[in-house]
C-alpha cells in the first residue's frame, strides 16, 4: 500500500513525524478512523484515492514542523507499516533528499563546498559513501586520492551516534572533519574534530567572515616543565581554575601534543589566523592528517605528523571487533539508582580545561659539569619548583625563587 519507486524514513522518523492537513487547518491524529476530523468522513479513503492522480504538493498534507521552524512547506506522504499508519518524508530515487536541516548548517556546508571549489577541488552536497553506508554532509574529493568529508555539528549528539557514523565513514576510506560549535559537545575529541563560533547563517554566507578554527589542531612540543620552559604547565597536574598559577611546573621533561590555541606560539602576533577555509583546503591537499592517541582525536600538520610518528611510532592498526556491552547486576532490579555505571548509562561528562595529550614524560637529569656557584664558591642548589638555581631558602628550609613562590601560593607578582 505504499507508493511507488520512493524511499521511506526509518522507523525511528517516522514516530516522531506529525503531519498537518491544510484544508482541515489541523495536524491529524493517525491513531483514529476519522484521523482526527470528523466533520470530513471517509477522509482517508480520499487521501488514499490521490495516489498517483494528484500531485503530492496538492494533496493538503505538510510537515507542520518545517513551516514552523524553517517557514517551508514540505508536502508529506502517508505509509502503513504493520497495520498503523504513519507520516514520513519520501524522496525519488535520484533526487535530493529533503532537507530538515538548520539554515546555519546549510550555509556551512555551501560555504565549505564553494570554497573547495575555488582551490580547486570538486565537492559534493549530501553525497554517499562508495560503500553506500555513509552520506556525507559534503564530500570533498582531495589530492593523491583522499576522499574529505565535512561534517558539521550545531546541535547536541550522543558519543554514541558520533562514534557509530565515524566508523562508517572510516572503514569507507573516508576523513572526517567534524565541525563543532559547541565547547563543551560530546563529540569534541572522540573523533577528528574542529571547533568553530556559532555564526547566524547571514553572517556566512552575505558577509562571509571567516570562520575560525578555534580547537581540533594540535602541535608537538617538548621541553621541561618549568616557568622558563616551552610546556605552558603540567600536562599531568589538575588544573583548578580559581588558582590557575598554584603548582603549574613539575621540573620534569614532557611530550606532548597540545592543542595550538594552548601551545607555546599561542598568541604570536606574526602567526596567520588559522580559518575553516584554510584547514578545509589544507586537509584535502593532505597537508593535515588525523591522529588518534589514547581515545584522543584531533588532527596534525604534516611536518608535525612526521614528528609524531617518530617519537611514538606508527598508528595501531583499527580492529573490526567491538566491544561488548556487558552489565552488571540483576536485571530484574528496576532501581536504576542501585545499578552500576555502563557504557550503556554513563556519568555526565565533565568539562575538559586542557585537552593536551602526553606521550612521554621522564626525569631531567642534572648537569652537574659545571654547577652555579655563589659568591663564597659553594654550588647553588636547584628550585625545588623550576629546576633553575635558586635564589634563597623557604620557611621549610627548600631552596626556590620568590617568584616561583608567588606562583605557587597563586598570588600576582609585583610590578617591577
Amino acid at each position: 500500500m505504499l507508493d511507488d519507486d520512493l524511499e521511506p524514513d526509518g522507523d525511528e522518523e517516522l514516530f516522531r513525524n506529525p503531519v498537518y492537513y491544510e484544508p482541515a487547518g489541523r495536524n491529524l491524529d493517525l491513531d483514529r478512523s476519522d484521523l482526527g476530523v470528523p466533520e470530513a468522513p471517509g477522509l482517508l479513503d480520499t487521501l488514499l484515492r490521490m495516489r498517483g492522480r494528484v500531485p503530492v504538493e496538492r494533496r493538503g498534507l505538510i510537515c507542520p514542523d518545517c513551516l514552523k521552524l524553517r517557514g517551508r512547506r514540505v508536502p508529506m506522504y502517508l505509509v502503513q507499516r504493520d497495520g498503523e499508519w504513519f507520516a514520513s518524508h519520501y524522496r525519488k530515487p535520484g533526487e535530493k533528499r529533503i532537507s530538515h536541516e538548520s539554515d546555519e548548517h546549510l550555509a556551512r556546508k555551501e560555504r565549505v563546498a564553494k570554497d573547495c571549489e575555488d582551490h580547486g577541488f570538486s565537492a559534493d552536497m549530501e553525497s554517499s559513501a562508495a560503500d553506500g553506508h555513509a552520506r556525507l554532509d559534503v564530500r570533498i574529493n582531495g589530492a593523491d586520492g583522499i576522499v574529505l568529508d565535512y561534517e558539521p555539528q550545531l546541535s547536541a549528539q550522543i558519543v554514541r551516534a558520533i562514534r557509530r557514523r565515524e566508523g562508517f565513514r572510516r572503514r569507507a576510506g573516508v576523513r572526517s572533519v567534524w565541525d563543532f560549535t559547541d565547547p563543551d559537545h560530546a563529540g569534541i575529541g572522540t573523533v577528528p574534530y574542529v571547533r568553530t563560533p556559532n555564526l547566524p547563517a547571514s553572517v556566512i554566507r552575505v558577509q562571509k567572515n571567516p570562520i575560525e578554527v578555534r580547537d581540533g589542531n594540535f602541535v608537538l612540543e617538548e621541553g621541561r616543565c618549568s616557568p622558563g620552559g616551552t610546556i605552558a604547565r603540567c600536562p599531568e597536574k589538575p588544573y583548578d581554575p580559581t588558582n590557575p598559577l598554584a603548582d603549574a611546573y613539575c621540573g620534569r621533561w614532557h611530550l606532548v601534543l597540545v592543542p595550538e590555541h594552548q601551545s607555546s606560539t599561542a598568541g604570536d602576533p606574526g602567526a596567520p589566523t588559522l580559518t575553516l577555509t584554510r584547514f578545509i583546503v589544507e586537509a584535502a591537499a593532505g597537508e593535515r592528517i588525523p591522529f588518534q592517541h589514547a581515545g584522543q582525536h584531533g588532527w596534525l600538520p604534516a611536518d608535525q605528523w612526521k614528528r609524531y610518528l617518530e617519537a611514538n611510532g606508527p598508528e595501531p592498526t583499527a580492529t573490526s571487533e567491538r566491544k561488548r556491552s556487558v552489565r552488571h547486576g540483576n536485571r530484574r532490579d528496576r532501581c536504576t539508582k542501585d545499578r552500576p555505571l555502563s557504557e550503556v548509562r554513563a556519568e555526565p561528562k565533565q568539562r575538559r580545561m586542557s585537552r593536551t595529550v602526553v606521550l612521554e614524560t621522564r626525569d631531567v637529569e642534572p648537569d652537574n659539569t659545571n654547577p652555579p656557584l655563589d659568591a663564597s664558591g659553594q654550588p647553588i642548589p636547584p628550585c625545588c619548583i623550576c629546576g633553575n638555581p635558586a635564589s634563597l631558602r623557604s620557611a621549610e628550609g627548600k631552596p626556590e625563587h620568590w617568584s616561583c613562590r608567588k606562583r605557587r601560593a597563586g598570588e600576582p607578582e609585583a610590578a617591577i
